[in-house]
């Protein structure tokens, strides 16, 4: 069996044991187990209109959708809405705690099944700020436009996340579902991670960037980053940055895109797929090139020293490594 045969193999096992966690983690969740959190005495039920001043926002979601919105208003609205009759167990939970608003699925200790969902509408007052805004949800996308917070921190186990935020931290996980980050703020970290779908990370200005996925593909563009990393299992890598002081991009089953106008170190990988760094030449750089069984194309010119590539004053840093693919430097615009 070739060495290509043994990875689809093991690709599609993957792929199955994860269909499989997936669902057994629903059915865990909503196959009539009771659901519970604690100071349930605490929560008041039903849909709401809180006009108390809240920092920071936590929502626990099961099965549905979650939505922030806005409004020209001064208070926060809680509205739910599902395809069939929302019973009164099963109604959503809510509790400000200080200046925390808790939003809880159903009432604790409620017998759930996992046949029904309910979509989560927040509408907020224009120009919120949030010291904390927290959303876990079991089944469902989250939709999350124009989040002002100092930090948000999302996790999905099915579904996808869309998000664009001022926050200073972003960090956003799904089991099974796509990933999408934007922020035109100052931020300083920026973390995402899927199992299987892909990532989009769309920024302005961030100290550290850190994104994964097992089976999808990863896109990240910025104006400028101190430090990214970024890898797929099965999958491609496209960084289109302005200036970057650090960048590793590593992709074990595909392609390889990197653009920089300026950077100061650079580190590409794969095993089976093709690397392009498109890379400035002023005032230049100097490219570590290495691969088994692929060809090596540039269109600038480079002094060439065995597997070192030398451009301009080579004072930038390039590792380019393939095992079977080709290595293409590009001119960059």
């Amino acid at each position: 069996m070739s060495r290509n045969q043994t990875r689809l193999i093991a690709m599609i096992a993957c792929a199955v044991i994860l269909v499989m966690a997936v669902f057994m983690s629903v059915r865990g969740i909503f196959g009539n187990h009771p659901f519970g959190y604690a100071n349930a005495e605490k929560y008041t039920a039903g849909e709401a209109e809180i006009s108390g001043t809240v920092r920071n926002l936590e929502i626990d979601w099961l099965n549905g959708k979650v939505t922030l919105a806005y409004h020209s208003g001064s208070t926060v609205e809680l509205h739910e809405t599902s395809s069939k009759p929302i019973s009164a167990d099963m109604q959503l939970r809510w509790w400000l705690d200080g200046d925390t608003l808790r939003v809880q699925y159903a009432k604790s200790g409620f017998r759930l099944t996992w046949n029904q969902e309910k979509e989560l509408t927040v509408t907020l007052p224009e120009g919120s700020a949030f010291d904390n805004v927290t959303v876990h949800a079991t089944s469902g996308e989250l939709n999350l436009p124009g989040v002002k917070a100092d930090t948000l921190n999302l996790q999905v186990t099915s579904g996808d996340i869309q998000a664009a935020s001022e926050a200073k931290k972003m960090i956003a996980s799904a089991t099974s579902g796509s990933i999408r980050l934007k922020t035109g703020g100052e931020a300083e970290v920026i973390s995402a991670g899927t199992t299987s779908g892909s990532i989009h990370v769309e920024a302005a200005n961030a100290d550290d960037v850190r994104v994964s996925a097992t089976s999808g593909n990863v896109l990240i563009s910025a104006s400028h980053i101190k430090a990214c990393d970024a890898s797929v299992t099965s999958g491609t890598v496209t960084a289109d940055l302005g200036e970057a002081d650090q960048l590793k991009v590593d992709s074990t089953s595909g392609t390889v895109d990197v653009k920089l106008r300026k950077f100061a170190s650079l580190k590409a990988t794969t095993t089976s797929g093709t690397i392009t760094a498109e890379l400035p030449e002023q005032p230049g750089f100097t490219a570590q090139i290495s691969t088994t069984s692929g060809h090596i194309e540039y269109d600038m010119a480079l002094s060439r020293d065995g597997g070192r590539y030398v451009c301009g004053d080579g004072s930038a840093k390039a590792e380019l490594d393939s095992t079977s693919g080709d290595i293409r430097l590009r001119r960059a615009e």
